[in-house]
C-alpha cells in the first residue's frame, strides 16, 4: 500500500524531473516519512530530499554529514545532470546541490530549483594572429618527435623557436 503524502508535491519537480528525463530522476513519496523525494535510478538507487541546497545551507549539510550531488543544468535538453561530490571536497559555494534523504530527519532546505532564464551564449572563436612563417614553424615542431624536441635547446635558423612573444624553451 502506497503511503499518502504529508505535503503537496512541489511544482518545481515537474520541471526538474519530467517523465523520461536523462538523469533517471523520479519524484515520489518516501514510504517511511511521507515526504516528497527524488529517486535517481542509475545503478545503486539514490534518494534525495526535494529541496535545493545552496549558500549557508551547504555548511549545515557538510556538518550533518549528508551526501551531496551537484546540479548541473543542461540548457539544451532542459534537464539536470547530477554530479556526486565527496564530503566537502568538490563543493563550490556558488553551486546548487541535492542532499541525501534521511528518513525521519528534517530537510536541510526547501528552496525550489529555478533554471536559468537565458540560454548560454556560444563562446567566441579564439582570434588567430599568426604569420604564415610562424604557422609553418608550429606545424614543423608539432610533427617533430618528442625525443628530438627535448634534445633541441636553441632554434636552428635564429628566428624559429619563438612563436608570438614566448620562447619555446
Amino acid at each position: 500500500m502506497k503511503r499518502k503524502p504529508v505535503e503537496h508535491k512541489p511544482s518545481w519537480l515537474r520541471v526538474f524531473a519530467p517523465p523520461g528525463n536523462l538523469a533517471k530522476l523520479d519524484p515520489c513519496v518516501c514510504e517511511g516519512c511521507g515526504r516528497w523525494v527524488l529517486v535517481q535510478q542509475l545503478g545503486v538507487w539514490d534518494v534525495y530530499d526535494a529541496g535545493v541546497v545552496s549558500g549557508d545551507d551547504l555548511t549545515v549539510a557538510i556538518i550533518l554529514g549528508r551526501r551531496l550531488s551537484r546540479i548541473k543544468w543542461n540548457s539544451t535538453y532542459r534537464q539536470p545532470t547530477l554530479i556526486d561530490v565527496c564530503g566537502s571536497i568538490g563543493v563550490r559555494p556558488d553551486g546548487q546541490y541535492l542532499a541525501e534523504h534521511v528518513c525521519g530527519s528534517g530537510r536541510i532546505s526547501d528552496k525550489p530549483f529555478t533554471p536559468s532564464k537565458r540560454e548560454q551564449q556560444p563562446g567566441k572563436p579564439f582570434p588567430i594572429t599568426m604569420s604564415k612563417k610562424e604557422g609553418e614553424e608550429f606545424a614543423r615542431l608539432w610533427r617533430m618527435p618528442l625525443a628530438e624536441l627535448r634534445k633541441r635547446k636553441t632554434p636552428t635558423d635564429g628566428s624559429a623557436g619563438v612563436v608570438g612573444q614566448q620562447q619555446l624553451f
